[in-house]
């Protein structure tokens, strides 16, 4: 029998995939939450009392006094990769917050310290290639001809530091974040059109602004163009520019746009998130779209998504779909996005 993963929650900051994680933990099998560190009491009190978890003021308290396997990071971006290094050096399993640092050269020493201690590092950045899976095998079999161009919308409401705070807080600081928007937003997309593509982003141009939130010391708005080595062109747009039905906080889910489009020499899919159904496709060959409805499996426990990924491939000795690597690779990608905004160029990357 499989044994039971002891689960840790290090930071509070990106509250919404702490609480994801603790609420799908009661019913998983496999693991169980055992603590959390935040420096916010309050906050904290508030997340353990709910979970019957003990909490701990720092992260290196939390891993001096507990017997824990897997860390899920979700601390401000600041604080993420001097966390990470510190539990690979600790040998301790992990998801890693998004986007994973903010620069590069902490994303070089992310990566050296997660191989050299041979720990499982799961990106949270990297979901999409878990929830799109299926999208995937049927673009690779060639259901729509050869993949040609991708485009992704993804408009949300402006992100709160804390359930119904009414403010963004470190979300919109630069001091910990390396972007507003664009990155928040768009770095599961650069990630999936990576792994869709099957090749490298080889040149990038972009465009930020703030639209809606002129407020902010970071956009709320971003526009860029990617083209892969193997020629696919693919455009991603990553916004908070929603404001139904009030602006002072998050609209519902169904209030955002995230659109997915893949054209092919023969045809074409669309996703659209929080939409039912969600999918057209016109497929080689056929006359008309078809629309799918895709249904969450019935009376089915919420997964405490992505952790059972990394449990199943601890559990059966499998590498991740995505490591720290491919992270460090996204986020090149966004932040080449930013330097060609500010320079008002394209940016050529090689790899």
């Amino acid at each position: 029998m499989a044994r039971k993963w002891r689960v840790g929650v290090l930071g509070l900051g990106h509250w919404y995939s702490a609480y994801g994680i603790a609420r799908a933990l009661p019913e998983f099998p496999r693991a169980e939450l055992v603590a959390a560190a935040w420096h916010d009491r309050a906050q904290l009190d508030q997340f353990t009392s709910t979970f019957g978890v003990r909490g701990y003021a720092d992260a290196a308290e939390l891993l001096d006094r507990e017997d824990v396997d897997i860390l899920h990071i979700a601390a401000p971006v600041s604080q993420i990769p001097e966390l990470a290094i510190q539990c690979a050096r600790a040998g301790k399993h992990m998801v890693l917050g998004k986007p994973l640092a903010m620069n590069v050269a902490q994303a070089d020493r992310m990566v050296e310290a997660v191989n050299e201690a041979g720990v499982v590092c799961f990106p949270f950045q990297a979901i999409m290639r878990l929830r799109g899976q299926e999208l995937k095998g049927r673009i690779d079999a060639g259901e729509i001809g050869e993949l040609l161009l991708m485009h992704q919308a993804s408009r949300w409401s402006i992100a709160e530091d804390w359930y119904r705070s009414g403010k963004p807080g470190w979300f919109a600081d630069p001091q910990h974040v390396p972007g507003g928007a664009f990155i928040d937003e768009g770095i599961y997309w650069i990630d999936y059109f990576r792994w869709l593509a099957g090749a490298e982003v080889v040149q990038v141009s972009a465009k930020v602004a703030n639209l809606v939130h002129k407020d902010i010391a970071v956009e709320d708005w971003g526009m860029a163009t990617f083209t892969f080595d193997n020629g696919i062109i693919a455009t991603l747009e990553g916004a908070w520019t929603i404001n139904a039905p009030r602006k002072t906080g998050p609209s519902p889910k169904q209030n955002s746009v995230v659109r997915l489009e893949l054209i092919g020499s023969r045809g074409e899919m669309m996703d659209q998130f929080y939409r039912a159904p969600g999918r057209a496709v016109l497929a080689a060959g056929a006359n008309d779209w078809v629309f799918e409805r895709h249904s969450e499996e019935p009376f089915a426990p919420g997964s405490p998504f992505p952790l059972d990924h990394v449990v199943d491939c601890l559990d059966s000795g499998r590498r991740p779909i995505a490591g720290i690597e491919e992270a460090r690779k996204s986020f090149i990608v966004a932040m080449a996005a930013y330097d060609s905004a500010r320079e008002g160029r394209s940016i050529d990357l090689s790899w």
